[in-house]
């Protein structure tokens, strides 16, 4: 033992002083438990095998370690502190902008570094046009604290821009000025990366789904509005293709080398030519941390070649992690770096092992000699043998991931294990030929030929996908955060938008969708997260922050039905949603007053009032269906976007409104939930969604006082965020706010 722990050090040794290194990162950063009991055990295992100047080694670099990352992050320390204490601090900045800019509510939003008015990284929010990566901006706005999460599952911005270097967020009330263009260098990046974006789907439709798959995976670009696409191959646990990845450099590096091998180049020439042209690749696609990493790891694997030396996998990886716990610790506590170093190390330790479960398949004839194999059957063992060596790799890699995608992301793909290696031979081919429409970029002809053949890779790489997608039981999502058995969501969508989602026994219902860009960012992944895949949707009236998310549901989720609330509209997204219905042989069931529409035994939506159906010239915070959800004897009111008129249509109805719970949203136009209409429903609670912008998002605080005064608890959103309401065993309700804790116990 002692013995095979000594080899084990003596090989690879920057691996052991990286793990140090790391262990003494994770110990400042604010996890002294964890981090000192990895230092204590990775040290104590190098004394054990007798290495005292590895040893040695790895405490200098750790304290080196430590000493940079706080050096590096004190100003963010500092002024994260001190903008919590204060909350918010106007001022006018000059910022240079760090990242690419991405749409963000009504505007864009993007890392800039600020060089006058503060100083530090800053996640700036700004609107109008965003100005490109580099360039650099004037603006008025206020420093604030970073977003907080405000839906369970959502993407934790907060943590994100910590591990980013940001300390704080800037909301621009001013739109921002250029004062300055990106430099040469970076504006020379962005022109090869349009001009390499142009020739790898140059001849296919670029809105259609081969060029999206080509520019996902050559360029790492996010398929936009194509979510069915992006959960086909989640499901197949081939998503790491949709990044420029460890994996992408690796094929550019393997292709080069293919290449380099036909013209007769030299082992020690090809070296140096191909981490040049790995480099390049990386920088024209954004330098990406992983393809950076993977940059690092292949230069200390073929460097290997030029010194004569024996390359090592698991030293490459301890090189790159050595290299980035030393330039930026931040990097080892992000998703994404963990993922990859993980399954980078699995497969150094675990490909050997699972190699074993395939030996059957590159067996040799055992009495004759490889020499006399002839050409046929030379190349069949070949296939034979990478097969092997593929699904070896594959298995290490799939069983390394599952506890770290289990932990962030509650699921897991064992079809991967046969999934990932077929994918991964299209989309080698996908990266071939689009490297080769970029040489034949001078011959327009030929370059369309190339791609329109890649198109057809692309569209192989997709129907793979779907194939292991879809077998029973390739994957399975682990539902976590679920407040009870039964329960149900009041989203915080963001602007101008609602959406809840009710499960009870196996059912899930979304009642309203939000908008489009809502659902793709708030109730997709909060959905995801809670395990749930809607089979009903109601809707409450067309506004498309109520509707537009219904038309990613319809490719995303079994949906059977849809209720809707009007049969004609003016919204564009309506009418879509109805087209894209029809075509799925969905039916559509217009709402009647006073009929009720089953979820299940003790479960059903009431529909209490129905706007005209065909007057589309009325608003749409007028054209509200107003629904009453009985559930297990217990009643929630949906009003929408309803006003005092049609909560006075409905007291004049003399119909029963009594309710134990209301969910409403604000009318731009119309005040709403008088006196008058309280005393009709006579809630215990109220759930009311607000925004700061514009100001009739607001929630009054004069109102709201009145509430509490009635004896009414008001779950304001925003303070609360999504509000998850749990029934209990004994039919009694449990409300509690997302962001603030808020709690209400109902019982009956």
């Amino acid at each position: 033992m002692a013995g095979r722990l000594r080899r084990t050090v003596e090989r690879h040794p920057l691996l052991w002083v990286a793990l140090v290194a790391a262990s003494a990162v994770v110990a400042v950063d604010g996890r002294p438990l964890q981090g000192l009991i990895g230092l204590a055990l990775f040290t104590g295992l190098i004394l054990l095998a007798r290495q005292w100047r590895i040893a040695l080694a790895a405490l200098a670099f750790a304290l080196l370690a430590c000493q940079l990352y706080g050096l590096r992050w004190a100003t963010q320390i500092k002024e994260r502190s001190a903008i919590e204490r204060e909350r918010v601090r106007s001022a006018e900045i000059t910022a240079r902008i760090e990242s690419d800019p991405r749409s963000s509510g009504r505007g864009w939003a993007a890392l800039v570094e600020v060089e006058r008015g503060g100083e530090g990284l800053v996640w700036f929010r700004g609107e109008g046009t965003a100005p490109p990566r580099g360039a650099t901006i004037s603006a008025k706005g206020r420093f604030l604290p970073f977003p907080q999460q405000r839906n369970p599952g959502t993407f934790d911005v907060a943590s994100w821009l910590y591990r980013q270097g940001a300390w704080g967020s800037f909301d621009a009330t001013s739109e921002a000025f250029e004062a300055k263009p990106p430099p040469p260098l970076i504006r020379m990046q962005e022109g090869l990366r349009e001009n390499f974006r142009h020739s790898v789907t140059k001849g296919l439709d670029p809105a259609g789904p081969e060029a999206a798959v080509i520019r996902a995976m050559v360029l790492g670009d996010y398929p936009e509005g194509a979510e069915s696409l992006v959960e086909v191959y989640r499901a197949s646990g081939t998503l790491h293709a949709f990044s420029v990845s460890g994996m992408h450099v690796a094929m550019v590096g393997l292709i080069g080398w293919f290449v380099l091998k036909l013209l007769g180049v030299p082992r020690r020439g090809a070296v140096l030519i191909l981490l040049t042209g790995m480099l390049a690749y990386a920088w024209v696609t954004g330098m990406k941390p992983p393809a950076v990493r993977s940059v690092i790891m292949a230069a200390a694997l073929l460097g290997a070649f030029l010194v004569r030396r024996r390359p090592d996998l698991l030293n490459a990886l301890g090189f790159a992690l050595l290299a980035a716990v030393l330039t930026n610790g931040h990097l080892i506590f992000q998703i994404g770096v963990q993922l990859s170093f993980g399954v980078v190390f699995v497969i150094g330790i675990g490909t050997a092992v699972a190699a074993r479960l395939f030996t059957w398949i590159e067996k040799r004839e055992p009495y004759l000699p490889r020499p006399l194999y002839g050409k046929a059957r030379a190349l069949w063992l070949w296939v034979r043998e990478w097969t092997a060596s593929a699904l070896a790799a594959s298995t290490a890699a799939s069983i390394g991931s599952v506890p770290l995608t289990l932990w962030h992301f509650g699921f897991v793909a064992p079809v991967s294990i046969l999934a990932s290696p077929l994918v991964g031979v299209l989309v080698l081919g996908l990266m071939a030929l689009a490297l080769v429409a970029v040489v034949f970029s001078p011959f327009p002809a030929l370059q369309m030929t190339v791609n329109k053949a890649n198109g057809h890779v692309a569209n192989g790489c997709t129907r793979m996908a779907a194939f292991f997608a879809g077998v029973q039981g390739g994957n399975s999502t682990l539902p976590r955060g679920r407040p009870a058995e039964n329960f149900m969501v009041v989203f915080d969508p963001g602007y101008g938008g609602g959406a809840s989602v009710l499960h009870q026994d196996g059912s899930t219902v979304l009642i309203d969708a939000g908008s489009r860009a809502s659902f793709r960012s708030v109730l997709s992944p909060s959905l995801r997260y809670l395990g749930l895949q809607p089979d009903s949707i109601a809707l409450t009236h067309p506004d498309g922050g109520h509707i537009g998310g219904a038309l990613d549901s319809l490719e995303l989720y079994p949906v059977r039905q849809i209720l809707g609330p009007v049969s004609r509209a003016r919204s564009s997204v309506f009418r879509e949603l109805n087209k894209a219905a029809e075509a799925k042989h969905l039916p559509v069931l217009l709402g009647v007053p006073g009929k009720t529409y089953p979820v299940n035994r003790d479960t059903w939506l009431e529909v209490l009032h129905q706007p005209p159906p065909d007057d589309m010239n009325t608003v749409a915070d007028e054209r509200v269906m107003i629904l009453r959800l009985h559930w297990q004897g217990w009643r929630i009111l949906f009003l929408g976007d309803a006003g005092w008129s049609t909560e006075r249509n409905m007291i004049e109805s003399g119909k029963d409104l009594s309710a134990d719970i209301i969910v409403a949203g604000r009318n731009r136009h119309d005040s709403s939930m008088g006196d008058d209409f309280l005393a009709a429903v006579k809630p215990k609670a109220i759930i009311a969604s607000h925004s700061d912008f514009p100001s009739e998002e607001r929630i009054p605080p004069r109102w709201a006082a009145h509430c509490e005064e009635l004896g009414i608890r008001l779950f304001h959103q925003g303070q609360t965020g999504a509000v998850t309401i749990g029934l209990g065993e004994d039919k009694s309700l449990d409300l509690r706010g997302f962001l603030n804790g808020q709690e209400l116990h109902l019982e009956k």
